[in-house]
């Protein structure tokens, strides 16, 4: 599939890139003590060619276990070397692909599993990389993800998402606050899917409200 001229360029924007891979690294502890024990459950249970989308500084590279080949698909070049110093650390047997999750030149069904955290509110058409995802995952693959959405309509945590969204896209490197990413993978054809709602807590903010699973293809 050859590469689309509109994605962003992430090597024009170099500051928010550093910006967003430092702030990344900086909640990894909340993520562990959050969702440690559901990545140990499902990201340390793959085996085989997996393919991450999005996987920023490597804060998923401590529950890979040892018969993975991770595929990273990084567009945000700031993010390679903490992904790099990660996936040493741990263990990983990862290469990086600097593409956009839209965009991939991997072959259909190359993938035994695809693993997504915190990616679908940055993508500039997260529908398209839903396909992706489909794509490349082979029959019976399975996608893990989590996920910050949109709040419930008219709560205060809806009004706060709007009143940060600017501040936070340019913190976030474009990251979206007001996708209903739920409904979007109910909608996107797996032939199963889990999705688990998850209160972050109220540190968490503007984006308390998270969703975890698993779909198959």
């Amino acid at each position: 599939m050859a590469a689309r001229s509109d994605r962003r360029d992430f090597t024009q924007a170099p500051l928010r890139g550093r910006v967003e891979a430092f702030l990344l690294s900086v909640g990894a502890p909340a993520d562990e003590k959050l969702m440690g024990d559901r990545k140990r459950a499902t990201i340390g249970t793959l085996t085989g060619t997996v393919v991450e989308f999005g996987p920023g500084p490597g804060g998923n590279m401590g529950y890979y276990g040892p018969d993975v080949h991770l595929i990273a698909i990084e567009p945000n070049p700031a993010m390679h070397d903490r992904l790099r110093e990660a996936a040493d650390r741990h263990g990983v047997d990862m290469e990086i692909r600097t593409q956009h999750g839209e965009d991939l030149d991997l072959p259909d069904g190359a993938a035994d599993a695809v693993v997504g955290t915190l990616l679908l509110c940055g993508v500039d058409d997260p529908a398209m990389v839903v396909e992706q995802i489909k794509r490349v995952l082979r029959p019976g693959g399975t996608y893990v993800f989590f996920e910050h959405v949109v709040a419930e309509a008219g709560s205060g945590t809806r009004r706060l998402q709007r009143v940060v969204a600017g501040p936070h896209r340019w913190l976030f490197n474009g990251c979206e606050l007001d996708r209903d990413t739920g409904a979007l993978l109910r909608d996107a054809g797996f032939t199963d899917i889990d999705i688990e709602p998850i209160d972050a807590g109220p540190g968490a903010v503007w984006t308390r409200p998270r969703i975890f699973g698993r779909a198959i293809r």
